[in-house]
This record gives structure tokens, C-alpha cells and sequence, in this order.
């Protein structure tokens, strides 16, 4: 399990570059605003969209959307559409300017803290989260907008993604959850027995620089079959 305090240390690091940040990634030139997770520092979403499974004419939704990736470049290579959110404005400010400077037509980026502002309607083939996995004590209280990116006290985020995002799925969809190997495996899984969910590792991988293994799981109700 991470240290809190080094992972702090860490976040408040990511954030003394000279921003914006310009980078090249996955053929498309894109920019990274101060307060947004910064893409040199934090590898993970070059990883997920890396090992993302095949998305062609799939409904994707991504929570926790950030500076736009991996779910931009998913709408770029043949997603039939992309509901990309977060609950910082920074952040989806951020990703319209990226979604306009690649001229990516089949995205919509809303600000909602998890489904708040999801319609009940809604269903999606995929609903992918890289969700924090850096277990805080439940009384826990942020120091800044970063924080929410990483740290998640008690699991309660973790929690209302696997217990509200089965509802938003079609028949055949499944919950993608990106989740770091520094979290609480045993408080993981105890979420998903809660929540009557079957789970499969799909993926895991890491970069030299990074410190945790990235995995990300496919999750349904249980007995459910694609």
C-alpha cells in the first residue's frame, strides 16, 4: 500500500512545471493545464489506453476524464460515441480543448461527481474509470483538486462506481476499472462481493518510472454472461 504522505509529496511535485504542458501522444497534439493531472508525472493513462480492449462501435462513458486520454483517442479510433466527465471544471475545460484542437466529432464532455449528472437513461457498452486507488481514512479532507485524482477516503468513490455503474450499462456492457496494485486489494474485493459482482483481470502492465503495477478489471452483476 502507497504512503499517503509520499503520494502527496508527490502530487504537489507533479504541479511546479511551466504549464500548459504540449505533448505529442497516440497521433494527436494535445495540451495539459495547470490543476489537471499532470501527464509527464502520472503514466497510467498512456498505459490503459494502450491496453484498452476493442472499442469499435462501442458506447463508452470515462469518469474522471482529465486531460482527455485514453478516451479521446477510443472515440478517435472508432468508439460510435464518448461521454468523457469529471468533477473538476479544470478538467473538463481541459478536455474540450483537446476534443477541438483534434477535431473529434463523436464526444461529449460533461462535469459530474461520478453519475451525478449522467442521465438515468443512459447506457453505455463500457464505462471505464482509472479510479484513485490511495486508501485515506474516511474523514479524510483534501488539501487541493489534485488530491481527488489520487487519494479515495474510505473507497467511498470506489464503492459508488461499482454499486451505481452496473445500472448505466447495456445487456451485453461491462464496467472497466482501472486500479493501481498500491490500493487496498482486500477492500477491492470486499466492494465487489458487496455489489454481487463477477470480476476478470484483463490487463497489467507498469512503466520504469512508475511506482505500482496498472491493472485494469472487467466487471458485471454476477451470472450475467456477454
Amino acid at each position: 500500500m502507497a504512503n499517503l504522505n509520499q503520494v502527496r509529496k508527490r502530487l504537489k511535485l507533479s504541479q511546479q512545471h511551466d504549464f500548459p504542458l504540449h505533448i505529442q501522444a497516440f497521433g494527436m497534439e494535445l495540451t495539459v493545464h495547470e490543476g489537471v493531472f499532470s501527464a509527464r508525472d502520472f503514466h497510467s493513462w498512456r498505459w490503459y489506453t494502450e491496453n484498452f480492449p476493442s472499442v469499435t462501435g462501442k458506447r463508452i462513458l470515462e469518469i474522471g476524464c482529465g486531460f482527455g486520454l485514453p478516451g479521446l483517442y477510443l472515440a478517435k479510433l472508432g468508439a460510435a460515441s464518448l461521454v468523457a466527465c469529471d468533477i473538476d471544471a479544470k478538467a473538463v475545460a481541459n478536455t474540450l480543448e483537446n476534443v477541438e484542437r483534434n477535431g473529434i466529432q463523436n464526444v461529449e464532455v460533461i462535469e459530474s461527481d461520478v453519475f451525478s449528472n449522467i442521465s438515468p437513461q443512459s447506457r453505455f457498452d463500457f464505462i471505464f474509470w482509472n479510479c484513485p486507488s490511495i486508501f485515506a481514512p474516511d474523514d479524510y479532507e483534501y488539501r487541493d483538486k489534485i488530491e481527488q485524482g489520487a487519494i479515495n477516503p474510505g473507497y467511498k468513490l470506489l464503492n459508488r462506481f461499482l454499486a451505481e455503474g452496473p445500472e448505466y450499462l447495456t445487456e451485453s456492457g461491462s464496467i472497466l476499472l482501472g486500479f493501481a496494485s498500491d490500493g487496498r486489494d482486500d477492500l477491492l474485493s470486499d466492494i465487489i462481493a458487496a455489489n454481487d459482482l463477477d470480476s476478470d483481470l484483463l490487463g497489467t502492465g507498469t512503466y520504469p518510472s512508475a511506482s505500482a503495477n496498472y491493472r485494469m478489471f472487467s466487471m458485471r452483476k454476477r451470472g450475467l454472461t456477454p
